[in-house]
């Protein structure tokens, strides 16, 4: 990319160029992960601003950077009054006039968005070159940057929208211009701001603002609150126990590692399966699937294509080292995700423990909340939990009939570390759960240290 000559084509907030034109090869927001060649974002956050980086991005190899003041720099750069404004732009430009003939599908929802769009761009890839959101590259600026590293030899891209908020969906979709949407479920992540799952529904089916009239809308059709929605012409439903679904599964079965189950679209019943444990992620699946019929791939050839789904890390990983079964599904948490990942554990062989760190942002029902997950204990043999909220998730688990004394709370994280270690025994199957800044990925590298 020529940053001077895109950055000015989308009209980036009226930029100005400075100290001449450069090439990039991507996009970086942290001078410490900047790579040769990379544009570096010089974005203010609340905490920080990039623009006091400049010396560290260049150090690290940036070729120029977007900003909103005037650089002290050799390098070229644009200056714009928004950086995050002028990079959606840029992206907006690219979308348009390099990947026009690019087939875009967007996910969003509360709960299986990443499952779903690494599911979706595994059945895609059975036709079509396919590029996808790297991570969870789901936010203001995430969104565009892939939209960006979107190739004009795509033939398709599966991006992931993320919110905390109203009107932030409306401004991904009009970036990104998705061909398809898909909305997993409505579910109370970001209750804390929205207040409501109907606020919540609101904000996710802004993924239609940058669609055409008639590009199809797939959601959950055992989710009263998107079944029930009518705001857009062509919807398009998947689900298991709904029988309106479009994209239904029947015949579940699963063991630790997999589910197995039948799609049954009109006339066509096809078997399916993925290489991914618990019910939920059949939804997940069905999405993928849908999206890939829309798009001209046979049922049977998309089905084909879940074989080759790899879970991402610190999400619903399965595996057996140190003599233990470890449940690695740590990437974040709220009680629709826990109380599924809940079910997956107690179906496994051995004896069950559940680690678990608060669910963050779920504002004054938190406490409730925390309650209501640990009442989904029953079946699990012991509770460790940490963070402000351990002891509703304790008595949530005594509610549900778990022994008291294999109930533990703890205030801090080292605590239930410490406790899962002298708890542990070969066999065991653990499930490693929580919000992402509560870090349980570290009481995972503790434990297996402890076994080696």
């Amino acid at each position: 990319m020529e940053l001077m000559n895109t950055v000015s084509a989308a009209d980036a907030a009226l930029g100005t160029a400075e100290n001449g034109k450069a090439f990039f090869s991507g996009f970086a927001t942290d001078s410490r992960e900047v790579k040769e060649g990379d544009c570096f974002l010089c974005i203010r956050g609340e905490r920080t601003d990039g623009h006091l980086y400049i010396a560290s991005a260049e150090e690290n190899g940036a070729a120029c950077f977007l900003c909103e003041e005037d650089l002290k720099t050799k390098l070229p750069y644009i200056k714009v009054k928004s950086v995050t404004e002028g990079l959606q732009n840029m992206a907006l430009h690219h979308r348009k006039t390099s990947l026009f003939d690019t087939k875009i599908v967007a996910v969003t929802g509360s709960v299986g968005k990443t499952t779903t769009k690494e599911l979706t761009a595994v059945v895609l890839s059975e036709a079509y070159k396919t590029y996808k959101t790297r991570g969870n590259k789901n936010s203001e600026t995430g969104l565009p940057i892939t939209v960006l590293e979107t190739e004009s030899g795509h033939q398709a891209a599966v991006v992931e929208m993320g919110m905390s908020g109203l009107g932030e969906i409306r401004t991904l979709s009009k970036v990104a211009l998705p061909d398809i949407g898909i909305i997993t479920n409505i579910g109370l992540s970001h209750i804390e701001h929205l207040k409501t799952q109907e606020n919540i529904l609101k904000a996710k089916t802004e993924i239609v603002d940058g669609m055409a009239p008639s590009s199809p809308l797939l959601l959950n059709a055992d989710d009263p609150l998107l079944f029930g929605w009518k705001g857009w012409e062509n919807i398009l439903f998947f689900g298991i126990r709904n029988p309106a679904a479009d994209f239904r599964a029947e015949e579940i079965a699963g063991d630790d590692h997999s589910v197995r189950f039948t799609i049954v679209h009109g006339k066509e019943r096809v078997p399916a399966g993925i290489p991914i444990a618990g019910v939920h992620n059949v939804y997940n699946a069905l999405a993928a699937v849908a999206s890939g019929v829309l798009l001209g791939i046979p049922l049977e050839k998309g089905a084909e294509g879940l074989k080759n789904y790899v879970s991402p890390p610190m999400r619903q990983k399965i595996y057996e080292t140190k003599g233990i079964t470890v449940f690695e599904d740590c990437y974040n948490a709220v009680p629709d995700s826990v109380i599924a990942s809940l079910q997956v554990l107690k179906r496994m062989n051995g004896r069950r423990i559940a680690l678990l760190g608060d669910m963050l942002e779920l504002g004054e029902r938190s406490a409730e909340l925390h309650r209501l997950v640990g009442q989904s204990l029953s079946g699990v043999d012991f509770c460790i939990s940490y963070g402000p909220h351990a002891e509703d998730y304790a008595e949530g688990a005594r509610n549900a009939g778990l022994p008291r004394e294999n109930i533990f709370a703890f205030p801090v994280r080292e605590e239930a570390s410490r406790k899962l270690i002298e708890t542990v025994r070969k066999g065991d199957c653990i499930l490693f759960k929580a919000s992402r800044g509560m870090h349980a990925e570290e009481v995972l590298k503790e434990l297996l240290l402890t076994l080696e």
